[in-house]
């Protein structure tokens, strides 16, 4: 055994490991000279470690292994490294270059070596480099970050998959003045970010143009894919993102339209896909621009078609965003500045090799694995070419020959589809063309399955099996729902599952949208459409209602998850019952879908459903449905900050409690308006306060009585009589615990946090400002989250935590841009008490202080939370609450 080297460093070191770039090509060009450049480098190299205090591990062919007790002695040898082998003049064609990586982890000794998995790791992430480049992990970013040489920066280079590490890594690049700081994308999978759909089946008879967009996405930031429905652009359009992944740091973000048809909403759809949320006075559409401002990154708008007059909204958002680029799929080109039009003919359907063959084979054989062509090549091809090369149609006939032999596929076209005519494309025509294909395969269903199709288009967004089982009408051969929904998936008629996922509705399938339209014109000439539509609104608002009071806290993760499967369906659902003056049935829905559509950040949309429904005919008798429409039209006035509006509807949801005797609604009406009138400044919050405690204690409803503590803590500590509102607050906080209220305990932290930062005992305000913005951010409530980076900040302050403050100062600013966000009152308080960026900008010197900011505006909420958490740790002692 190996005796262990008494002057390698344990416990926590910084492993700096290099290696040459192309060093296989530099010794067959040198031969024997090799050896002498490769000498001469790794002396370079283990100078400079030794002269910034380091300790050599080893040599082993063209590489460097040593290890530093710290990041800024291991920094200054890579920079003093990488300088001294550009002065050199080197007899090769091209310069001998050296990558360098630097990972910071545990150090544990392996006789005379180092073992260990952050040793490996280390390695691997030296290996991801390019020639000249200092590639850092995220562990000796945070350690240098705040010791760089003058003018030396460090910059993000996202999250990458790197082989055998178990976790995407958070990798940087070291920016040195006279060394180069552009290099070709790292030498790994893509960063993991985006949302690019999975490939669920084989690609096929595209490469050529994939190749093609992908050069004119160098070209151009604006480009078109555009052609008939059915043609395969969503599918061409994910291969060549999929293909570009590596130049875009950012990643490649896909936004579905095909439930979009007002053009107002494209902007609200990628928002969504974004998860940007909307806020008291900035909607969400606005940050759209200012995410994308500093990032690389591809933006694919599928099904473009319907929204057509929204392509004006694009060039000025590229304008705004100079690494962002558009990919559209489309039935026709937008035509708007900057667009570069790629036009998608169908697939080739002539000779043995054809595409179109090729699609029809592989489709074929994922329903009969077996399945061959043998000698009905030919009538393949035919089949083929009678379908004009169009994919979709090509992929539902193929879906047949489980049941049918080809010739009788081809003859049934020949009979059923006649083909328009030879010449350009006429878009109406192909859509013909594609109606006849669907109605074939239609038409080959039996009646029970026809109508199930038909049933099935109610539903946008997709849909669950137990869903089909609510909406649809029973079948008369006793068939189970998922057997029929597998058929009918069988026929390409509907989008087989993508997999099982529990808690949020189970196998989920959707519908082409194409084919939804044909369903539901059958639908309605069959004049079952409003009896369809209405069971599929009934059920919604019993899923909604049954949903509505586990929103809040951290079961309600889960549940808000489950709700966003279907929120397309939600509001159709909401929409159709104001469509057909059903006031009950809309005011079920968004009286209990608001805290959905408050929780998940759609609150635009939300007010708008909420407001229309309240302004129904009708709307104004007294009922409970009315009591909790106001409810919902007050609550999205209140989290837009439009207290009037809030405070108006409360009063009339008081009123209404009062005429039918419902003493829930009406003491949930009192504690609503008293949370209005405090912020409003009107008297009476604390006696409206009182009359909701009372009520609550009347019915029963423990949870009610005690988070009304909460709402007297916050009056009493806007008076400044902080002790009393200390000790309602922790006397509440014990009430939330033995209840398991979970959202009001987080509450109480950020309200303690409040109460101890303007009482002067810092520390013991950030040990609740912590557990809150944690919490919060474990239930992913977006506004208080961000919001929570400003008090963190603030603490930070009067603790001397400057360069902390300073760049959550700037996250937080930045990120409630992006979120549409504002303070309340409290935190306005703290804020004009406290002048945090005028006290900064007296603590700091001008550059610390720009660092700090542009490090935090490029930050996320997740990244935010966790340097939040990690530079606050220092002041808070081990077993803190």
């Amino acid at each position: 055994m190996r005796s262990p080297r008494v002057d390698l460093p344990t416990g926590t070191v910084v492993f700096f490991r290099t290696d040459v770039e192309g060093s296989m090509r530099h010794a067959l060009a040198l031969g024997p000279r090799w050896d002498e450049l490769n000498e001469w480098q790794q002396k370079t190299i283990l100078n400079a470690v030794e002269e910034a205090g380091g300790t050599t591990v080893r040599t082993e062919g063209d590489s460097v292994f040593a290890v530093f007790p710290d990041a800024p002695r291991s920094i200054r040898a890579a920079i003093a490294s990488q300088k001294a082998l550009i002065g050199r003049t080197w007899p090769t064609e091209t310069p001998v270059r050296v990558r360098i990586g630097l990972h910071a982890g545990e150090a544990h000794l392996a006789g005379d070596d180092y073992g260990g998995f952050d040793v490996n790791r280390a390695a691997r992430i030296a290996a991801v480099g390019h020639g000249g480049q200092i590639i850092l992990s995220g562990a000796v970013r945070s350690l240098v970050e705040d010791d760089l040489p003058d003018g030396v920066t460090v910059r993000d280079l996202g999250r990458h998959e790197i082989r055998d590490i178990p976790r995407p890594e958070l990798l940087f690049q070291l920016d040195v003045p006279g060394l180069e700081t552009e290099f070709p994308p790292l030498r790994t999978t893509a960063p993991t970010t985006g949302n690019l759909p999975l490939r669920m089946t084989t690609f096929v008879g595209r490469e050529r143009d994939v190749v093609e967009i992908g050069r004119l996405l160098d070209e151009s930031r604006l480009v078109t894919i555009h052609g008939p429905g059915g043609i395969g652009k969503t599918s061409l359009a994910t291969e060549v993102a999929r293909s570009r992944l590596p130049s875009f740091a950012d990643g490649v973000w896909f936004v579905a339209l095909d439930s979009v048809t007002e053009p107002h909403l494209v902007m609200t759809e990628v928002t969504r896909t974004l998860g940007l949320y909307d806020g008291p006075d900035r909607p969400a559409v606005e940050g759209v621009a200012r995410h994308f401002a500093e990032r690389s990154a591809l933006l694919i708008l599928d099904n473009f078609e319907q929204v057509i007059g929204a392509g004006s909204q694009i060039p000025p958002l590229l304008q705004q965003a100079p690494g962002l680029r558009v990919l559209v799929t489309s039935r026709a080109p937008l035509r708007v500045g900057g667009e570069q039009a790629y036009p998608v003919g169908p697939l080739r359907s002539d000779g043995e090799e054809s595409a179109a063959t090729q699609l029809f084979e592989d489709r074929a054989r994922s329903v009969l694995p077996s399945w061959e062509p043998g000698d009905d090549e030919p009538i393949v091809a035919e089949i083929c070419h009678r379908l004009d090369g169009l994919p979709l149609g090509i992929e539902l006939a193929a879906a047949r020959v489980a049941l049918l032999p080809p010739a009788v596929i081809r003859d049934r076209l020949v009979a059923r589809l006649p083909l328009p005519g030879s010449g350009p494309r006429d878009l109406p025509e192909r859509q013909q063309t594609l109606e006849a294909t669907i109605a074939w395969s239609y038409e080959l269903l039996p009646a029970n399955r026809q109508r199930l199709l038909q049933e099935l288009s109610v539903f946008d967004g997709g849909f669950d099996i137990e869903q089909v089982r609510r909406v649809a009408s029973r079948g008369d051969d006793g068939d189970g729902v998922l057997d029929a929904l597998l058929e009918l998936a069988d026929q390409s008629l509907i989008l087989r599952p993508a997999g099982y996922r529990p808690g949020t509705g189970g196998l989920r399938f959707d519908m082409l949208e194409t084919i939804r339209s044909f369903a539901m014109r059958k639908l309605a000439a069959g004049g079952t459409a409003d009896d369809v539509r209405r069971r599929q609104a009934e059920a919604f608002a019993e899923l909604a209602e049954g949903a509505a009071p586990r929103i809040l806290g951290l079961p309600g993760v889960a549940v808000m998850d489950r709700l966003r499967e279907d929120h397309a369906n939600f509001a159709t659902a909401v929409r159709w019952s104001i469509e057909q003056s059903d006031v009950r049935l809309a005011q079920r829905l968004t009286g209990s879908l608001w805290r959905y559509w408050q929780q998940g950040g759609f609150l635009r949309e939300g007010r708008e459903l909420c407001d229309a429904v309240v302004a129904m005919p009708g709307a104004d008798e007294p009922s409970p449905g009315r009591l909790w429409s106001l409810a919902a039209a007050g609550g999205m006035a209140y989290w837009q900050a439009d207290m009037v509006a809030a405070a108006q509807a409360y009063r009339l949801q008081l009123e209404t409690a009062e005429q039918i005797g419902d003493r829930a609604g009406e003491a949930d009406a009192a504690w609503n308006l008293a949370a209005a009138a405090w912020i409003q400044g009107s008297e009476g919050a604390e006696s409206l306060v009182d009359r909701a405690q009372r009520l609550y204690e009347t019915i029963g409803d423990e949870i009610g009585a005690a988070r009304t503590e909460w709402g007297k803590s916050v009056v009493l500590a806007g008076e400044g009589r902080f002790d009393e509102a200390m000790h309602v607050t922790l006397a509440a906080r014990e009430r939330y615990a033995a209840l398991d209220d979970t959202y009001y305990l987080a509450l109480t932290e950020g309200h303690l946090a409040f109460i101890y930062g303007l009482r002067g005992e810092f520390e013991e305000s950030l040990r609740w400002g912590r557990n809150s913005i944690r919490d919060h951010h474990a239930m992913r409530d977006v506004a208080t989250t961000t919001l929570s980076l400003a008090v963190v900040a603030i603490l930070s302050i009067n603790l001397r935590l400057l360069r902390t403050a300073a760049t959550l100062m700037a996250a937080y600013e930045a990120l409630c841009g992006v979120h549409g966000v504002r303070p309340p009152a409290g935190l306005e308080l703290m804020m004009a008490s406290q002048l945090p960026l005028e006290r900064l900008t007296e603590l700091m010197s001008a550059e610390d202080m720009q660092a700090a900011v542009d490090r935090g505006r490029r930050m996320t909420l997740d990244e935010a939370v966790e340097f939040a958490l990690a530079e606050t740790s220092t002041v808070i002692e081990p077993g803190a609450v």
